[in-house]
């Protein structure tokens, strides 16, 4: 058993084989039914979908003609990730000086999607345009565009490496597979069911995976409140219970850096 700021955790076995008051579960017959059958429908589905295309405007935008919650959805989906489930919690719980204090780092969140739903959504649909940097290029050029467009590719491919990689830790836990095999196992299904599919695919299967990631959050809290002996809350240090703190100024250091 591991301990970090006085919390004790079970690391991957893979670091820490046989630690003391650590119990690795693997999964029975019918996990392992499940989870294929999951990945197996997500691939059908966008073989079914993606039979239904017939232009390049059905591929990439969906025929323009999706229902507004799938799309308010996919957006929720798109923010979250494996980070939510391993990284938030653990700079709650676990970091030195952190606590929910996260919640700051989000409260520019609803200001920008609100302006971009009211300001910038409307008049680029109006465009009716494929994606926003065919928009630069109508206002600034080729060179703006693609520059862009290269800048988009390096941090979300960089992002979504840090996301792929987080998930696959869970999964080796978990599964007790191979880390690069379980990295390469999600990331060809991900590639085969986007790519076939189109659009309409990554929307409905951020709705079905939005649904799977909300159930598993809510049963994680209610296995969590029936392994905790009273309040749930009442095992935080008070320090990490405060969840606005503007005594301190600007960054996370307190003195305009972002030293987090």
């Amino acid at each position: 058993m591991a301990e970090v700021n006085n919390v004790s955790f079970c690391p991957p076995p893979n670091i820490t084989a046989g630690t003391d008051g650590c119990t690795v579960l693997g999964l029975g017959v019918v996990d392992w039914i499940i989870l294929g059958a999951y990945m197996v429908g997500l691939v059908v589905l966008s073989f079914f979908l993606g039979r239904k295309q017939k232009s390049k405007e059905d591929y990439y935008v969906g025929g323009r003609s999706m229902p507004w919650w799938t799309i308010a959805i996919s957006v929720m989906a798109t923010q979250t990730s494996a980070i939510s489930f391993i990284s938030i919690p653990a700079f709650v719980a676990m970091k030195t000086g952190g606590g929910l204090t996260w919640l700051q780092y989000e409260l520019g969140v609803p200001i920008a999607m609100i302006m971009v739903a009211f300001f910038l959504i409307p008049y680029l649909r109006s465009l009716e345009i494929v994606s926003v940097y065919q928009y630069l290029q109508m206002r600034y050029g080729p060179v703006v565009r693609y520059a862009m467009s290269l800048v988009f590719l390096l941090s979300r491919g960089m992002g979504t490496g840090v996301g792929l990689y987080a998930s696959a830790i869970v999964l080796q836990v978990c599964l007790g597979t191979d880390l690069v095999l379980t990295i390469v196992i999600m990331g060809v299904v991900t590639i085969i069911y986007d790519s076939i599919g189109g659009l309409k695919t990554v929307v409905y299967s951020d709705v079905i995976q939005m649904g799977v990631l909300l159930a598993g959050l809510v049963m994680c809290s209610i296995f969590a409140s029936a392994d905790t002996t009273g309040n749930m809350m009442d095992n935080f240090p008070t320090s990490r219970l405060v969840s606005l703190d503007l005594s301190s100024g600007f960054g996370c250091d307190g003195g305009g850096q972002a030293v987090c």
